[in-house]
């Protein structure tokens, strides 16, 4: 483990998505604290950056830096709780399942492929629809019913592969119940495997998250980082050029998803000899 440690500690480009990662956790967790009330008039309509308002205003005089901020703590609430239930959906479907195998096994795998043959994008804008008002918590368990069942089948197989491995043999042959086996036996042995699963999850939470504000199916009582893309697209404020509203949110939706993902992809090569090229 030192070794892969030590892998990652060296890759520049898990330094970098890390960096850019905990830059954009940290702004989003104090930064809410340091500016002033994104839904309050405080300049006028249209304003270019200034001084005192970093990145202008928008159509009604609100500052955009303070919506940029507010917006990012809001995406990461969205894309985290989303990333946490759809792992738990797919822990209990691909892995339990996984585990128990039989019918079991053979129901969930196929409600698994059912699922992944569904269009997530319009299948969001279905379940969105159906509530007039949607908080972040809502949208969240929303995006986590639609986005487990890749990682459920990932999960799946590599439970399917640790179960016939020797140390959960000698786990059944010294009397063990099968609750203990997995999650003292197998579980353990899949932390960082779940560890990448739950980051391309938030990652990609995050984007959908975007995709349904962007047409006006994100959450009613907040503002997001896709709301912030939804209104200048409303005011034709992209053939305006007010691009000081829609290109900074649209920058840290690609910085985050993108170096979320990265990070889940880099320990992925430092964990697996054959991406490694060792073998």
């Amino acid at each position: 483990m030192s070794s892969q440690m030590k892998l990652l500690a060296r890759n520049t480009r898990f330094q970098v998505a890390l960096g850019v990662v905990i830059f954009i956790i940290v702004v989003g967790i104090i930064g809410p604290y340091f500016v002033m009330d994104p839904n309050e008039y405080t300049g006028g309509m249209y304003e270019p950056p200034s001084w005192s308002h970093k990145l202008g205003t928008d159509s009604f005089g609100c500052d955009v830096w303070a919506e940029l901020i507010y917006g990012i703590r809001n995406s990461l609430i969205v894309g985290s709780i989303a990333g946490l239930i759809g792992l738990v959906i797919a822990f209990v479907i691909g892995g339990l399942g996984g585990y128990i195998g039989g019918l079991f096994d053979d129901g969930l795998n196929l409600m698994s492929n059912i699922f992944l043959t569904l269009p997530l994008i319009p299948l969001l804008i279905i379940l969105s629809a159906l509530f007039e008002y949607r908080s972040l918590y809502l949208v969240a368990a929303i995006i986590s019913l639609v986005i487990w069942p890749g990682t459920a089948r990932a999960l799946r197989s590599q439970v399917l592969s640790l179960k016939g491995r020797n140390f959960v043999d000698l786990a059944l042959i010294s009397g063990k119940s099968a609750p203990s086996i997995l999650f003292k036996e197998i579980f353990p042995n899949m932390l960082a495997y779940i560890f990448i699963s739950f980051c391309s999850i938030i990652g990609g939470a995050i984007i959908a998250e975007a995709g349904i504000s962007l047409i006006g199916l994100g959450p009613t009582t907040t503002i997001t980082l896709g709301l912030m893309l939804h209104w200048p697209i409303m005011n034709q404020a992209i053939h305006m050029g007010i691009w000081w509203w829609f290109v900074p949110p649209g920058i840290i939706i690609m910085l985050i998803s993108g170096s979320v993902i990265t990070i889940g992809s880099v320990i992925d090569d430092a964990l697996n000899p054959k991406l490694r090229g060792v073998f």
